[in-house]
């Protein structure tokens, strides 16, 4: 626990000066962080902006400075939640997407997709669109974007068109897991479910590699044996879904924590958490094929961690992990550094924060030598907090 508290003191003596959005007020929930091509950031997050009202805010850093934050959707009938949040995503050239979830019944957990494109950096949206077309009152959500087989914007989600509803919980049975896309000009395409049996409440990830579309989930066997898939597509087809590890991690009900994925070039890495003989655990793995294969995870953890894990490539050799883990007294973000070659450096603690769902899933990426993190500070003035880091702090 000594060592721990030292490298934490480093982190902190060896930060940068901390970078906060222009309008992450009290209020603020769920960012949402994501490279753009250019070698930037953006980022979303919903904030309150009266006793039932929200909006969904976005800004981009650019130019070392983030820009004034815009606003894509307001209003108040929206599903807001600290595992299932909206997300933004930079699709190529002045093309941005962005996702959230908005109430369509009188459940609580009655809810559909809305995603809206905007074609010049966020100065217009297209009117939301719902990419899946059942109809049904229910759970949909747990989205991530990729460009598809056709360079045309691709969308994955959680689809519970075939759960049994509940009056004031999450239904029952079996929930799917779809895909659909938009065209280049904004029409939708046709679903395709890729699994018809998958973990209800666990974040999706997509990648997509030269030749290879990677989606990873975590599924959910007839015998609740809930580890981690892979669906990916090659070689013009959808390939069977496959477990990245046979965990063996047994769970009646859903651990609301799934698995990232980061490419560098045409290598993947995954990192997810999982829990067999509870044995909380979190875990890496480095596919060199395009995602066919994954090799032998590597554990990172300091062994109590509550996983919601984030992955990034630092260079060619090298990615770095972020978790929360708890100790004696304290929960925290926790980063390491991982090597193609399984050596894993002593985890850095970047940021104490507040135990329990409040601070949803820490972000992780990096612009340069500089790696930002945001997430969720609770409480009654709770809001999106935001921290750089300089990359030699970890070295």
């Amino acid at each position: 626990m000594k060592n721990i508290i030292i490298l934490f003191l480093f982190l902190t003596a060896c930060s940068t000066p901390e970078l906060t959005l222009p309008s992450a007020m009290d209020g603020s929930r769920y960012p949402r962080v994501a490279a753009t091509q250019n070698g930037g950031l953006l980022m979303s997050w919903f904030e309150k902006t009266d006793s039932v009202n929200w909006a969904l805010n976005w800004s981009e850093f650019s130019d070392e400075k983030w820009t004034e934050a815009k606003v894509i959707t307001s209003g108040e009938n929206y599903f807001v939640n600290w595992a299932d949040f909206p997300s933004i995503y930079h699709f190529g050239g002045d093309t941005i997407s962005a996702h959230w979830l908005q109430k369509a019944g009188k459940g609580p957990y009655d809810y559909d997709v809305k995603v809206a494109i905007s074609n010049d950096r966020g100065i217009k949206w297209s009117e939301p669109q719902t990419p899946h077309r059942d109809g049904v009152k229910g759970e949909h959500g747990f989205v991530s974007f990729f460009k598809d087989p056709s360079d045309d914007l691709g969308v994955v989600w959680l689809d519970g068109r075939n759960m049994t509803a509940s009056h004031d919980e999450h239904g029952y049975g079996a929930m799917n897991m779809y895909h659909s896309g938009f065209a280049s000009n904004g029409d939708m395409k046709g679903e395709m479910k890729m699994d018809d049996r998958v973990c209800e409440c666990c974040p999706t990830a997509s990648v997509r590699t030269e030749k290879s579309i990677i989606i990873a989930y975590r599924d959910r066997s007839e015998d609740e044996i809930r580890d981690i898939n892979i669906v990916r597509y090659a070689d013009g087809f959808w390939h069977e879904p496959y477990a990245v590890n046979e965990d063996g991690w047994k769970i009646a009900g859903c651990p609301v924590n799934g698995p990232m994925l980061a490419t560098y070039e045409n290598d993947v890495a995954i990192a997810w958490y999982t829990s067999p003989d509870a044995t909380p655990t979190v875990n890496v793995a480095f596919s060199k094929d395009e995602g066919a294969s994954f090799e032998a995870p590597i554990r990172v953890d300091l062994s109590q961690p509550i996983g919601r894990v984030d992955v990034i490539w630092l260079n060619e050799n090298e990615i770095m992990v972020s978790w929360i883990e708890t100790a004696e007294e304290t929960t925290d973000i926790v980063t390491s550094i991982v090597s193609k070659s399984g050596n894993v450096q002593t985890p850095r603690i970047v940021s104490e924060i507040q135990p329990g769902r409040v601070s949803g899933y820490p972000q992780m990426e990096m612009v340069e030598d500089q790696l930002f993190f945001a997430w969720t500070e609770g409480g009654e003035n709770g809001r999106v907090m935001t921290k750089w880091v300089s990359l030699s702090a970890f070295r």
